[in-house]
């Protein structure tokens, strides 16, 4: 039973926050209209793409664009489709793993029978969809909060539970994720992974086929929800661990009981394979290692940036779970037990999440991946409360007074996330404590954000030497060449030709850090070029990007819609470009032109410059 009547405190804690919680989540998407913002979009997009895809389309290689454009120009989920990439021959594969779907199913299948009947669309988007996904956060938000709350009963007394709530749930990021972010995975993530705490407890109680396996079931869902979840195996391996003996005992114990150790393993394996047969369908290769234009660096991970950095560091942005650092003393102190195991799974989860090399995690408030973490964090804080209230009356007194105004703090910083206060990639020191405790802005304050990365366009280029310096970067009138010249159409003596033989042209190639030593730049490529078929049928292009292990993470190319261009007239096109987050020091900054048609192109004078800012701006 989730629901313990004899702990009043906690009961009525619980309730007055999945309340809060659930008419926040309503709020946040208005079912009342079909219209944006829909839960079904941006990343979520991609966790359910897989239902409508097999189950109404029959297309889980997602082969048919029709419906797929269809269902995007209607619902608009993304400003592009970035959930899916080139697979084996012409299908694509999903870039998100497969583990949400079977969460977004029931809901998916329910909306999917009522829809025609309710007079919408069976089209895997219209309102029945949208709202069956609301209802399936919401459920599993009330099913992992009421699991939370049996756990911290199992340990701790009805007073230090609902402490323990509030600190968790209302004083963290959590918060802000299970309310305005609900159908994301993190906050799914955190009821997965209070089952596997809670029958890593039951298993260890009693040592049972039954108990093993449903702890091996919930661990192999989580990882292909999210591969990295497989480190929660630490936390049974180490459970009740305090040295070596205790260690070999545990290990002794699955081997003399390998039926168990074997069929847990099956079942992991078995959860696992479902994505690994997927990749095989879609990808022609059972192992995808990473579908991301990001990836890991774990030999240079951003440990101390993922932690305190203004912009978007976890205990900047989430200060309360200093008390949960702090809470391991006491934990090993208390109920030492525990610590090896927790601790164990909270150093490499740091680790992991700080080695992803978008560590900011997007627009976010704090760090998001360490809300399925939370499902842990209840010991260390728990026994935190304890320790404390075994000290002087007044320490405990100041102690409750100060975890209040943090708690209050964290549901204000929530706001000002919500109102644009707090940006949610921009974040510098200065404008941190510009905006410090204001309920309002004004554009000056805006000047203190770093540079808004999405911009597409240079739009100070004709005011840029007030702020910026610039330097050639390239020119190349192809006066040189000795081969793929063309002397007899030129802007003046040799243009460049461009064939399906020879697609690309002589470009620039050079480090990021070679080129600046800013956090970045704008790059302006400009080339004159002649067209000997009309633009819809020339498929050429500058190109510009940034690369990293030879991996683009930022591309961007020139559309000839945005010039009066035709064939057999010399023309200059140019395309700005503004440099992404450097991951690197080896990233290299590639500029060339592409002819991807079948008909020849002609290019000349080459010409690419950097704008570097005269002030460092973070």
């Amino acid at each position: 039973m989730f629901l313990n009547y004899k702990n009043p405190i906690s009961l009525g804690v619980i309730f007055a926050v999945l309340l809060s919680i659930s008419l926040l989540q309503f709020k946040t998407y208005d079912i009342k209209n079909n219209t944006n913002p829909f839960p079904i979009s941006w990343d979520v997009y991609g966790y359910y793409l897989y239902l409508p895809a097999t189950f109404i389309y029959d297309d889980l290689g997602l082969q048919n664009n029709e419906w797929i454009s269809k269902t995007r120009e209607k619902y608009n989920p993304s400003s592009t489709f970035y959930q899916a990439t080139q697979g084996e021959g012409n299908k694509k594969i999903i870039v998100y793993n497969i583990g949400y779907a079977f969460i977004y199913a029931p809901g998916f299948f329910i909306a999917n029978a009522l829809a025609p009947s309710l007079g919408f669309e069976k089209d895997g988007y219209s309102k029945p969809y949208q709202i069956s996904l609301l209802f399936t956060a919401i459920i599993f938000t009330i099913i992992g909060l009421l699991l939370f709350r049996k756990i911290s009963l199992t340990y701790f007394s009805d007073k230090v539970t609902a402490i323990i709530i509030l600190i968790t749930i209302v004083g963290t990021n959590y918060f802000f994720q299970s309310t305005f972010d609900g159908v994301m995975p993190h906050n799914l993530l955190f009821t997965i992974n209070c089952f596997i705490v809670w029958f890593t407890i039951k298993w260890h109680n009693n040592r049972t086929l039954k108990n093993i396996s449903i702890l091996a079931f919930f661990i192999g869902f989580a990882t292909i929800c999210r591969p990295t979840e497989l480190l929660w195996v630490l936390v049974p391996l180490f459970w009740n661990v305090t040295n070596k003996k205790m260690f070999l005992e545990k290990i002794s114990f699955l081997y003399q009981n390998y039926f168990q150790l074997v069929s847990s393993v099956i079942i992991v394996l078995v959860l696992i394979f479902v994505q690994l047969f997927y990749n095989k369908y879609a990808a022609g290769n059972f192992l995808v290692v990473n579908l991301h234009s990001e990836g890991f660096s774990f030999l240079s991970p951003y440990t101390l940036d993922f932690l305190f950095s203004y912009k978007k560091g976890w205990l900047v942005y989430t200060p309360i779970m200093m008390l949960g650092i702090i809470g391991f003393y006491y934990l090993y102190k208390i109920e030492n037990k525990l610590f090896l195991s927790l601790f164990l799974f909270l150093f490499f989860h740091i680790y992991v999440a700080s080695s992803w090399e978008c560590w900011w995690y997007a627009t976010s408030f704090s760090q998001r991946p360490m809300v399925e973490s939370y499902a842990m964090m209840m010991f260390p804080i728990g026994y935190f409360i304890v320790g404390i209230q075994n000290q002087k009356k007044w320490i405990y007194s100041i102690s409750i007074f100060f975890v209040l105004l943090l708690i209050i703090f964290n549901l204000f910083q929530t706001w000002q996330f919500k109102k644009g206060i707090i940006d949610g990639e921009r974040m510098t020191k200065e404008y941190y404590w510009k905006v410090f405790g204001k309920t309002n802005i004004n554009e000056g304050d805006r000047n203190y954000l770093s540079v808004d990365r999405y911009q597409s366009v240079f739009s100070e280029y004709d005011y840029y030497r007030n702020n910026y310096f610039k330097k050639e970067l390239l020119f190349n009138d192809f006066e040189n060449e000795q081969d793929n010249f063309v002397d007899t159409i030129a802007i003046s003596g040799k243009s460049y030709l461009l064939t399906e033989q020879n697609p690309y042209s002589p470009g620039f190639e050079q480090k990021y850090i070679d080129l600046t030593n800013k956090n970045f730049m704008w790059i302006r490529a400009s080339v004159w070029v002649y067209l000997t078929a009309p633009y819809s049928e020339s498929n050429s292009c500058i190109v510009i990007s940034t690369e990293t292990k030879g991996k683009s993470y930022k591309y961007l190319s020139s559309n000839y819609d945005n010039f009066n261009i035709k064939p057999n007239v010399w023309t200059e096109i140019h395309l700005d470009y503004l440099t992404p987050d450097i991951r690197h020091n080896d990233d290299k900054v590639k500029i060339y032109f592409w002819n991807m048609g079948k008909s020849p192109v002609l290019i000349d004078n080459f010409r690419v410059d950097a704008y570097e800012p005269k002030i460092n701006i973070k």
